[in-house]
């Protein structure tokens, strides 16, 4: 018989090691689990969301009672929104999104585990936090010190800060996403003429905002960091769109060698490769996934990639003049079609090719932009008006639902031309700018006067509004007021 071997030093220890888990485990089991019911996770937490944050989730650690869940959440101040489950993870999706400058607290007490089919122990109270940006928007300055410059105004703090140099006239500009940096057409001032700028002098720029970064995503850039994109050497550029990622601008540009060159081409921000030429074409925007452009060509709207691949599909909507905005989501689309009689028709059209005409007139349709929920569209118009031999088109702005087709006059506007629009990106507002109609007409053909621009108040509950708004006057000098996202 073998003798047996006497225990190592790592053996014993091994084995002591394994019956103490052993009690421990016939312990846990003995007395059940002592964790208490909790939240785990709040996506949202400490962070500064956009309109782009349509939905919070919370998880719990366990299986949790949802009716308790549902009755004891509360959000302050309130926003709608509907309640979804995915096993312990609750979605709270809100029906439009969060009205900016505010801070929001959210808390639940008194929601219970649920353990085979019963109530359990209460869960621990929960609270957190978040908010949204302040109320900012950029235009074009026309004061003495800030004319054709690039302005921010913080409704917070309100303290305008111009971000452009003075040797640069300003003429169009789109702000990026996360509105980190803005993207301009500008001239020298040494290129003018008559004073006012040449756009065949353009070229475009980039401009850092001094907007503090969300959420911590990019490092901070102070206001004013100025870089040039496209030059006018060999090409003017005559108007360009931002796509929405912020990675790269379409331009429509003309060969100063050869005019018959008129184009629209490519350009990377970053500069990581040369701009590209696509195809000829008249008024465009880019698609919301930043991957195809909308332009009209011809007799219709052609709608082509960005980056053209073999074998690359091209749509052709031929009823249609051109496209004036798209939703969010790039489900929908409006566009506009001009009619036989000389009438003009808003049709809002969808990605699965339905066509749904909401609004004609017999003057023009300069803008239209869709609500957050896109339910509503907010449509900037004229109505030819004629008294004796003559004929002016009035402009106005109205809400169209899109369920009912009612159309709800806001605000009838100043009778010139070139009014711009500017819905915000929680929908609660549009401003819009005009000529100051006190000043000589001297001063408005020289480009000297003085913009006026107004702040449109959007009610939540706009279907119920059977009257015009107020729009209140914003007590700065400029041009083209857009919000920040």
């Amino acid at each position: 018989m073998t003798p047996t071997k006497p225990l190592l030093a790592l053996d014993r220890i091994a084995m002591i090691v394994m019956a103490g888990l052993t009690i421990v485990t016939l312990v846990l089991l003995w007395s059940g689990d002592q964790t208490m019911p909790q939240v785990r996770d709040f996506n949202w937490q400490n962070r500064n969301i956009s309109a782009e944050d349509t939905a919070f989730t919370l998880t719990f650690n366990r299986s949790i009672d949802r009716p308790s869940v549902e009755k004891g959440l509360q959000i302050q101040p309130p926003l709608p929104g509907k309640i979804s489950w995915a096993g312990s993870r609750l979605a709270y999706t809100l029906t439009n999104p969060a009205p900016y400058g505010n801070a929001y607290k959210i808390s639940l007490r008194g929601a219970r585990e649920i353990i085979n089919k019963q109530r359990g122990k209460e869960m621990l109270p929960f609270e957190g936090q978040f908010r949204t940006p302040d109320r900012m928007f950029a235009y074009i300055g026309s004061g003495q010190t800030d004319r054709g410059r690039i302005v921010i105004y913080n409704f917070k703090t309100q303290k305008p800060i111009t971000i452009t140099p003075a040797g640069l006239v300003v003429t169009d500009f789109k702000i990026d996403s996360h509105s980190q940096k803005i993207i301009f057409t500008a001239t020298d001032t040494k290129t003018l003429q008559n004073g006012q700028p040449a756009i065949s002098s353009q070229q475009v720029y980039s401009v850092s905002t001094g907007v503090v970064p969300r959420n911590g995503e990019t490092q901070f850039i102070p206001p004013g960091k100025l870089e040039t994109i496209l030059d006018n050497r060999e090409y003017q550029n005559v108007k360009f769109d931002l796509a929405p990622d912020g990675t790269k601008i379409v331009v429509q540009r003309v060969s100063r060698k050869n005019p018959s060159d008129f184009a629209l081409w490519v350009a990377d921000l970053d500069k990581s490769t040369p701009p590209t030429k696509l195809k000829q074409s008249g008024d465009f925007v880019i698609t919301p996934d930043s991957t195809e452009v909308a332009a009209a060509v011809g007799q219709g709207v052609s709608i082509f990639p960005i980056t053209p691949t073999k074998g690359s599909n091209l749509d052709f909507l031929p009823k249609f003049g051109n496209v004036l905005s798209f939703a969010t989501d790039g489900t929908a689309a409006a566009m506009v079609e001009y009619n036989s009689d000389y009438t003009k028709s808003l049709f809002v059209v969808t990605n699965q090719g339905v066509e749904q005409q909401v609004f004609k007139t017999n003057g023009s349709i300069w803008d239209a932009r869709f609500s957050p929920a896109k339910d509503i569209i907010y449509c900037l118009a004229t109505e030819l008006k004629t008294k004796g031999n003559t004929s002016q088109e009035e402009p106005y702005l109205a809400a169209i639902d899109l369920k009912t087709q009612k159309i709800l006059l806001m605000m009838l506007l100043p009778i010139q031309q070139g009014i711009q629009m500017s819905l915000a990106p929680d929908g609660l507002a549009v401003m819009f700018d005009q000529v100051d109609r006190g000043e000589s007409t001297n001063q408005i053909i020289q480009g000297t006067s003085n913009g006026i621009m107004w702040l449109l108040p959007i009610s939540p509950n706009i279907r119920e509004q059977t009257t015009p708004a107020k729009a209140e006057r914003v007590p700065l000098s400029g041009w083209h007021p857009r919000w920040l996202p």
